[in-house]
């Protein structure tokens, strides 16, 4: 009879930004432990709370599936002689302690038939366990027992069963029961797994992530209707949902002169401290927010007064800091910069503003976009991008900057493109946030984050494996994004060359540091492209060939994937597969000079005459196509030379034993490869249904 299963793994408050992953995480690694076991299972849900992950596996069978394999062994021919095994059959039997009669022979090969034993569900989970357990990783854990076993907090207790039945194990010093807690102190013992949920409800915990969220939602809608409604707040729910295991929402109030600040500011000293702010009718912010209990409503007086402490004690640090900083103009505090370190071996904000002026400019004058580019207000946004790292408001609410030098910039009468600016150069904050409006603004943010990127490379803080701690993947993903969604062109290679003679840093080699810096950015755009669901040949396709522009790869892989479903796409693909080896293997046995040219006059047959005069139709063609960026027709153009090639292959022999007319030959493949490589290499896509390459 199939039973279900219940992992809970209960720990200390685990932070809110590591829940979602490590959810994603438990419901991988579980599928694949347990399909890796040959357990059947119905479905495997995942839940969590701030001091509890778990797994519940339903309907699990109760023993592994039978697995017999196939062990393939020496040929027949050598196994046996005149009908009896040899030694080498003999060895082989003993080798995988089988009897020699127990031999078959199949593809003219010996083999034998190994069956695994098939075991019982609860005599295996505890390794699963463990394993499932072990292998869950966070950005940061901690030890607490003498066995230094990592987790994202100490593990406080285990409950795992399966029905009924306890499966017992031990790891991190903890022993494994039927029992669970609720908020550490009450200990709680679970009969069947059936009956877990409703255990946990009965207490006012609420596992899964969806129905809490939704409770949560209509709790501080519920305490805010009378009143306004709630500025939208999805990161807000996300994070406070993780916070919790039952909410309690309550309406609390603030002063109204904190009204005076910018509403940025309101908004986000109140995001921070997980409130949720209120608005009236007009979307004016009203002296209202929404805090979240975790737990049912008791001591709601007490509750409410601790979130107006907290909350007021941060909007009048935010008040006092924000007033002292607009006393002075922003521009009037640009020599500050050069008290702040940006790193030690790359100066100062200021020597970093002064190197992003340059490459903008440089960028500016060197790039293509839709729009021009106001060289007065690119200037002037680059002067005063940095300026409100100096402002103590920005020191004391990191998160404030280049809000708050926006705010400062409209305060002082600056024009909206150069105010926005200021705030959107650091653009995009976050893998999917939003990129900057202007142009502008945009060839800045590109400017600024090249300039860390190259600066970090030259002195040795690359990531390496996981690890970013200077956020350098995400700042090459913003210069991806933007360069693609902002259809900006420029030469990737010139723009790091020109980053690198302005830092004070000097690499040992800057041709290798050069490339490092582009093969980053190259593992950033097929990620991007990745996510757009565009497959990994069609990507490899194109930047094994081409990474000088951003756009004009992206342009490129696009228009790949967009003529794959053409009926002569995958045939022409093997095609170039098998030009590729040709000339692979002409060039290892010397069979070709390399700097041969085509002679006309050696075109003996009509169908090599006919696929070179055709080639160079379609080559001017795909030439002008390839000046407008229009891929998409120039990738169909080279694709009707399909029917040409075929012909080609099948009545001229390339090998021909006169030298020369071989060459010649070799000549026209390569001249016709490397005309097709200027978009993408053909010969890298792969084919399902894939013909054998043969060399002629």
């Amino acid at each position: 009879m199939n039973r279900d299963i219940l992992l809970e793994i209960g720990t200390e408050e685990i932070p809110s930004g590591y829940i979602n992953p490590v959810i994603e995480q438990l419901k991988i690694k579980s599928e694949n432990e347990f399909r890796s076991a040959r357990l059947e299972f119905k479905k495997i849900d995942v839940w969590a709370t701030l001091r509890r992950l778990v797994l519940y596996v339903t309907e699990v069978s109760e023993q592994q599936l039978e697995l017999e394999s196939e062990i393939s062994g020496p040929t027949a021919n050598v196994a046996y002689l005149n009908g009896q095994p040899t030694q080498v059959a003999l060895g082989f039997a003993k080798k995988y302690g089988v009897d020699v009669s127990q031999l078959k022979i199949k593809n003219e090969r010996i083999y034998i038939l190994i069956k695994e034993q098939s075991l019982k569900t609860e005599n295996i989970l505890s390794e699963i366990f463990i394993k499932i357990i072990s292998s869950l990783t966070f950005p940061k854990t901690m030890v607490w027992e003498p066995l230094q076993f990592r987790f994202a907090r100490p593990i406080r207790w285990i409950a795992a069963l399966y029905g009924k039945k306890v499966i017992k194990f031990q790891i991190a010093d903890v022993k494994s029961s039927n029992c669970t807690y609720i908020r550490y102190f009450k200990k709680i013992k679970i009969g069947d797994v059936h009956r877990y949920i409703s255990i946990l409800r009965n207490k006012s915990v609420i596992v899964e992530p969806t129905l809490r969220i939704d409770m949560l939602k209509k709790a501080v809608l519920s305490q805010s209707k009378g009143k306004g409604e709630i500025v939208e707040s999805e990161d807000v729910f996300n994070a406070v949902n993780n916070m919790i295991e039952f909410p309690t929402a309550i309406l609390c109030k603030f002063d109204e002169k904190f009204l005076n600040l910018p509403e940025e500011i309101i908004i986000s000293t109140l995001k921070k401290q997980k409130a949720f702010v209120v608005i009236d009718s007009r979307k004016n912010i009203i002296p209202y927010f929404v805090g979240v209990k975790d737990g049912i409503s008791i001591n709601m007086d007490t509750v409410r007064e601790g979130f107006e402490k907290v909350v007021t004690a941060r909007l009048e640090d935010a008040e006092f800091y924000f007033n002292n900083d607009i006393k002075v103009k922003l521009e009037d505090k640009f020599d500050k910069l050069k008290d702040i370190t940006f790193q030690e071996k790359l100066g100062t904000i200021f020597d970093k503003v002064r190197r992003i002026e340059k490459l903008a400019e440089w960028l500016s004058n060197n790039s293509s976009a839709k729009e021009k580019i106001d060289m007065s207000v690119l200037g002037r946004i680059c002067h005063l991008c940095k300026i409100d790292l100096s402002a103590e408001t920005v020191s004391e609410f990191p998160e404030f900057q280049g809000v708050f030098g926006r705010i400062c910039a409209r305060r002082n009468n600056e024009e909206k493109l150069v105010s926005d600016g200021i705030e959107q150069h650091w653009w995009p904050i976050n893998y999917d946030g939003k990129i900057p409006e202007s142009y502008e603004a945009s060839v800045i943010s590109i400017a600024d984050k090249v300039d860390t990127l190259v600066g970090d490379f030259a002195i040795g803080l690359c990531p390496t494996g996981s690890n970013d701690p200077y956020g350098l993947r995400r700042l090459a993903f913003g210069i991806i994004r933007i360069a693609i969604e902002k259809e900006i062109s420029f030469s990737i290679k010139e723009l790091i060359i020109q980053a690198i003679s302005y830092i004070p840093y000097r690499a040992d080699t800057n041709k290798e540091l050069i490339l490092q810096i582009e093969d980053f950015l190259k593992q950033r755009l097929t990620t991007y492209l990745s996510d757009k669901e565009i497959k990994t040949d069609e990507i490899d396709s194109v930047l094994s060939v081409k990474f000088e522009n951003i756009l004009d790869s992206y342009q490129s892989v696009v228009a790949v994937n967009s003529i794959r479903k053409l009926p002569d796409f995958e045939p022409i693909a093997v095609s170039f597969k098998r030009i590729g080896n040709i000339l692979k293997q002409a060039k290892k046995e010397n069979k070709e000079k390399q700097d041969s040219e085509l002679n006309i006059e050696l075109l003996k047959e009509q169908t090599e005459k006919e696929l070179y005069e055709k080639f160079l139709v379609i080559r001017s063609k795909v030439e002008n196509l390839i000046i407008k960026n229009d891929y998409k027709s120039a990738l169909k153009e080279l694709v009707s030379l399909r029917v040409y090639i075929d012909n080609f292959f099948e009545k001229v022999l390339i090998m021909d034993k006169d030298e020369a007319v071989k060459n010649n030959r070799l000549a026209l493949i390569r001249l016709i490869f490397n005309g097709y490589n200027k978009i993408a290499d053909f010969s890298k896509i792969v084919v399902e249904k894939e013909q054998k390459v043969v060399t002629n």
